[in-house]
């Protein structure tokens, strides 16, 4: 079973406001992510939130058909950053019997199924991170995990390592490059440049990013 896992825990200090409740077709940004996290993987939906904030589902979560799929996890001590998101979301994916997640990051405007799919796609036999590197960057954020390495990240959070980096160094990936990911055939139709991976930051991110009618996230 294959979960998906939404960081958005962050505190938005670019953006002046909260990325998760920004206004998407219809929904917010957050649930943009988790309408196309829900339409590619089978299992459990988690938020991941602050330990110190509440997070709130969309206004629109009763009238989403993945309603009965998703719940708020929030990471246990404050401001340890995304490795802790990661160790909180992919704990929390285990212990419901999920073997895979797909995490992603809250700020993924142009984020679909078929992206989220062709990532998955590398994540088998003994690959524990498949993870896409785009314009020579690693996009841990982006990325489907064994969900095993949740002991793993509370581990190094828990001796001060705070970064994914050191997650991934300790772990068996597969980087996945544009070309690697573009083989996939309804992702290259779908999406040739990518823009499924461009994430937003800032409120000038945020205008170019919706300046353009959104396509589905399925």
């Amino acid at each position: 079973m294959t979960a998906g896992v939404v960081l958005a825990g962050g505190r938005s200090r670019r953006m002046g406001t909260d990325k998760a409740l920004l206004a998407r077709a219809g929904t917010t940004l957050l649930g943009h992510v988790l309408d196309a996290l829900a339409a590619a993987v089978d299992g459990p939906l988690l938020v991941v939130g602050a330990a110190d904030a509440d997070r709130p589902l969309p206004p629109d979560t009763d009238r989403r058909p993945w309603r009965s799929r998703v719940r708020v996890v929030h990471d246990p001590v404050p401001g340890r950053g995304p490795l802790q998101g990661l160790a909180t979301g992919l704990g929390a994916a285990a212990d419901d019997g999920a073997d895979t997640a797909f995490v992603a990051s809250v700020d993924l405007p142009h984020l679909h199924a078929p992206f989220v799919r062709a990532v998955l796609a590398h994540r088998v036999g003994t690959v524990e991170v498949a993870l896409p590197v785009l314009d020579g960057h690693r996009q841990p954020l982006l990325a489907a995990y064994a969900t095993a390495l949740g002991a793993r990240a509370a581990d190094l959070v828990a001796r001060g390592e705070l970064r994914p980096g050191a997650l991934l160094a300790a772990s068996r990936v597969v980087e996945l490059d544009a070309a690697t990911l573009l083989a996939d055939p309804a992702l290259a139709a779908r999406d040739p440049g990518l823009r499924a991976a461009q994430g937003v930051n800032t409120p000038d991110e945020w205008a170019r990013a919706t300046r353009e009618p959104p396509g589905p996230a399925t």
